[in-house]
């Protein structure tokens, strides 16, 4: 180590205690790489459970390594904890090649143990922190060190092709590329400071940072200038498409029936990882043998890292930001009822926290989503192209209703505006959230269905999904769908979307080519929400083909899509189908209003 130093921390939150803090501590890895950490500990002697993070985005990073990940490391410490902050393999001041998620589960194994192993720690290890943090926790609990107790993941994936690099078999590209680009930039002042000449790869890679529109758009996607040097991960996840052989490693869900350790999950409604936050939690629970009953969840109104009072165009309430919960406190409580004997306050509340929007309070649940919940189908009917307004409606349509057309051009893609996204500004908060869709919904590639006024408060509490009935004039194509809630003055919020490759409906194992002209049914997910539309609003769909640069845009050429340019870029004829006995629908799953006995309304 470098050196340490001891100081004195104080705050409301905390007792004046003497706390050491070592920074750039090596810690060895099983093939003789070693990584980089700092520590903080209390000075008076003594064994302490230990609260470790481990992160890609440089551990002196405060913005990110407290802010973000939502422990302050002395408040930690003055609760009796050694607090220790890595840098993941070949990223800042640790050694070795950086390969995103593929060296977690042996270096987290390795780092539990040397710490374990310390004469200031008694053996008990908790991890915490959010995003590719939270991947690290999870991708060493499925490896069981037995000195790991209690984990704390937020906002991550539960499988790292499915929920994170891709969705329904598109690619995220919004985030993806964005996140390549970010990882590829340490890389390059790594490189630079080693003294390797890395200034035409990092110009390139300047421009695209000043401009992330710009790499969007590129064409074809695979072989990017400055990511070929910097980062050859972008050409491999790119490579695979299909979640085959080379994604399986580093599956969490794989691995549920191998997670025997408690887990605090953190997400938020907007937030793009929110899939996978919830297949982990309702995963471990039920597969993850003793530590089943032992997973907790949190849902609040936040996009990925922006976790604040308003999102988007609504502003939901003071205490809806995570600064009001205090995450320091309730991850701390989490950690006291695994690391500190006979303290269990935190276990005895409600399993599940989530914020419902609209009624903009936070509510306890048993299980998400609530058993109470009743599945409910709205038929899309109507919506005949060219601007004309489709309607949801309860019945089954009749064998004579209509399908609706319009054209996909992939030159011309309908701009994501709002929703679960990760595209630049003030941090990624700019564009993510619920945001008014008429001017995407007047465009004459997409498709609207609206109910009727609501005579009554709705509360929607679960997973969404849209089912179509469709057929593509190409040889491969993509559907869209996105619930709105449209106000009384007109205004058409955004809830939640999602997506579905034509050639993945069957799943993303394998694509499955379509035959141009023929009916399939696509099961599009667009995740989950909690949120009360009040009685005067009312419910929409738009369906569409592209959400652009959120996903990346199929070409419906039928071949690769990352390789593919300008030139194989083909217009598609797109039909969605109404009638019996190929209906398309909406599925909610709805909340009875108090005093309603629960009933599964599905037709």
């Amino acid at each position: 180590m470098r050196g340490s130093q001891s100081l004195t921390g104080a705050s409301k939150h905390m007792s004046n205690e003497a706390v050491i803090v070592e920074r750039d501590v090596w810690v060895p890895m099983r093939d003789g790489v070693r990584l980089q950490a700092d520590i903080w500990r209390p000075a008076r002697a003594g064994r302490f459970p230990a609260l470790l993070q481990r992160t890609p985005y440089n551990r002196a990073d405060s913005f990110a390594v407290v802010v973000s990940a939502g422990i302050e490391p002395l408040r930690a410490v003055a609760a009796g904890y050694v607090v220790v902050i890595q840098d993941t393999r070949g990223r800042f001041g640790s050694e070795g090649a950086f390969t995103p998620f593929f060296d977690e589960g042996d270096d987290g194994v390795d780092t539990i143990e040397w710490l374990a192993a310390q004469p200031y720690c008694n053996g008990d290890i908790g991890m915490y922190g959010a995003s590719y943090y939270a991947a690290t926790q999870l991708l060493v609990a499925v490896r069981q060190p037995p000195a790991l107790k209690a984990i704390a993941p937020q906002a991550t994936a539960s499988d790292y092709h499915d929920t994170w690099t891709y969705y329904g078999g598109a690619l995220e590209l919004g985030f993806s590329l964005y996140w390549a680009l970010g990882l590829a930039a340490a890389e390059a002042a790594r490189r630079a400071s080693a003294g390797a000449d890395v200034a035409e790869s990092s110009a390139a890679l300047e421009e695209f940072l000043r401009d992330p529109w710009q790499a969007y758009s590129a064409r074809p996607l695979a072989g990017l200038a400055p990511l070929r040097s910097l980062l050859p991960a972008w050409d491999e996840w790119l490579a695979h498409p299909d979640r085959d052989d080379f994604w399986r490693p580093i599956s969490i869900a794989e691995g549920y029936d191998r997670i025997n350790v408690p887990a605090l999950h953190i997400a938020g409604w907007f937030d793009l990882f929110l899939r996978g936050t919830v297949a982990n939690y309702r995963g471990m629970s039920t597969a993850g043998g003793e530590a089943g009953p032992r997973q907790h969840l949190i849902i609040g109104p936040w996009a990925h890292a922006v976790p604040h009072d308003g999102l988007g165009e609504v502003y939901f309430a003071s205490d809806a930001a995570a600064a009001a919960l205090d995450m320091t406190a309730v991850q701390l409580g989490w950690f006291n009822s695994f690391l500190k004997a006979g303290d269990s306050a935190r276990l005895a509340q409600a399993p599940v926290k989530v914020f419902v929007m609209g009624a903009n309070r936070w509510r306890a649940e048993a299980e998400w989503p609530p058993r109470r919940a009743a599945t409910t189908r709205l038929y899309l009917v109507g919506a005949l192209g060219g601007g004309a307004p489709g309607s949801l409606r309860a019945e089954l349509p009749g064998t004579g209703e209509q399908p609706a057309e319009f054209v996909f051009d992939p030159a011309d893609p309908v701009p994501t505006a709002g929703g679960s996204t990760f595209l630049p500004g003030a941090y990624v908060g700019l564009r993510a959230g619920p945001r008014d869709q008429r001017t995407i919904e007047a465009r004459p590639d997409v498709l609207c269905y609206t109910s009727a006024a609501l005579e009554h408060d709705l509360e929607i509490g679960g997973a969404v999904n849209v089912v179509l009935h469709a057929q593509t004039s190409a040889a491969d194509t993509d559907w869209t769908a996105k619930l709105v809630e449209v106000h009384p003055d007109g205004r058409a919020l955004s809830i939640c979307d999602g997506i579905v490759r034509a050639r993945y409906r069957d799943g993303t194992s394998h694509a499955e080519p379509v035959t141009p002209g023929e009916c399939y049914e696509y099961r599009i997910d667009l995740g989950y929400t909690s949120i009360v539309l009040p009685a005067g609003h009312a419910v929409r769909v738009e369906i569409s083909s592209s959400n652009y640069p959120r996903f990346d845009v199929n070409p419906n050429h039928g071949g690769a899509i990352a390789t593919a340019t300008v030139r194989d870029l083909v217009k598609a004829h797109q039909t969605v189908h109404h009638a019996a006995p190929t209906p398309s629908y909406l599925e909610l799953q709805v909340l009875p209003a108090a005093g309603t006995p629960t009933q599964d309304t599905e037709a």
